[in-house]
């Protein structure tokens, strides 16, 4: 038996199999098996708030792995519990056709227990760590929030609001530092960078109708640009440089963070105040888009995309080519604009550009010169 950290379900035909993945686990979970994927949808039914992840095998007599990734789709399974795929036909056919299903991993045999065992273990944990997060927010819209609220006038009200949907933001916020997916000095840059932007934009632009309220929510709804990254497995979010770069199934699923991200701040919706919901909620989505229409998730065109994200998607691109990454080396600062300005890091709005270009010199000074010699 394990040490209380869940059950881990097996689903395969063959027998071998089972055995080599129940000795790598049994240590640490209660390992449960099915010789087919009908047995494996019954012990999902049992056991499914105790599942801490499954592994499913492709082809199996009665009902195969797709089968049983069909039946649990509807469910919203693979959302709350990991699912890996294992098989001796890692096609690429099968491995895209398995992440559409939202397969976190596919698994090759014969198996390497070391370094299935690390990814099994970090995706467990990432999961874990996001539904709990979920729970947390959940329990705090319900209870917590609504308790205090109550007590207050319509002034101190609005107060409290204020306090606790920036400690919801914080607790997120540090979801992404634990897990290596970014640092607080990243987010603080991309915070300012896209402040300043704003602000020039606002006196140069006034077309935009932007105000100081605007601005402000925008700078601190740009911390969670990111956030749908806690979604993404390690193996894709931190994969370094010497293992090349995303394949085109990896690059899929890392593009998803955008609509994960959507679906963080749909669930903590009631916790945010109007402005802050919908500013977070088009930053998340839309920071991938390009001016040329070529971004993603929805290939918008222009004045299409919101200017709350289209500064952050400036400012980021900048961030990211001065900073050092696990796959790349950091760029200097005057490459990095020439870069930006030559379309070698999308397309951006030409008006914001006018305002990168006026600003970016005083930040460079202000907090990255500062912070690369430190």
């Amino acid at each position: 038996m394990g040490d209380n950290l869940g059950k881990i379900l097996i689903i395969d035909d063959i027998e071998l199999n089972r055995a080599i993945l129940r000795e790598a686990f049994t240590e640490t979970y209660d390992v449960l098996e099915a010789e087919n994927g009908y047995v494996g949808l019954e012990l999902i039914e049992k056991y499914e708030s105790d599942l801490t992840a499954v592994f499913l095998d492709i082809i199996m007599p009665e009902l195969d792995g797709f089968g049983v990734l069909g039946e649990l789709e509807s469910r919203e399974f693979l959302h709350r519990v990991p699912v890996f795929l294992i098989t001796t036909e890692a096609t690429a056919y099968v491995a895209a056709k398995a992440y559409n299903y939202g397969v976190v991993d596919v698994i090759s045999k014969p198996f390497n227990l070391t370094i299935i065992k690390r990814r099994v273990e970090n995706i467990i944990e990432l999961y874990a760590h996001r539904n709990k997060l979920e729970s947390v927010i959940y329990k705090k819209e319900k209870s917590e929030i609504e308790a205090k609220n109550k007590q207050f006038s319509a002034i101190a009200r609005g107060e409290t609001i204020q306090n606790a949907q920036w400690s919801i933001i914080e607790t997120l916020i540090a979801s992404l530092e634990a897990h290596n997916i970014e640092s607080g000095r990243h987010i603080r840059r991309i915070s300012r960078l896209t402040n300043v932007l704003l602000r020039d934009l606002k006196i140069s632009h006034p077309e935009y109708n932007l105000s100081d309220k605007d601005i402000h929510v925008i700078t601190k709804a740009s911390a969670l640009h990111d956030i749908g990254k806690i979604a993404i497995p390690d193996r894709i979010l931190l994969k370094p440089r010497s293992q090349g770069s995303l394949s085109e199934g990896e690059f899929a699923i890392m593009k998803t963070h955008t609509t994960k991200g959507v679906e963080l701040i749909e669930a903590i919706r009631a916790s945010l105040s109007d402005d802050m919901y919908t500013f977070a909620r088009e930053i998340c989505k839309s920071h991938h888009e390009r001016w040329d229409g070529m971004g993603y998730p929805d290939g918008l065109v222009g004045s299409e995309i919101p200017i709350s994200a289209q500064a952050v998607s400036l400012s980021d691109a900048y961030n990211a080519l001065v900073s050092r990454r696990p796959y790349k080396e950091a760029i200097g600062h005057e490459m990095a604009v020439r870069m930006i300005n030559g379309g070698q890091c999308g397309a951006f709005n030409p008006d914001l550009l006018e305002c990168f270009n006026k600003v970016i010199d005083g930040i460079y000074q202000e907090i990255y010169a500062i912070d690369f010699i430190q």
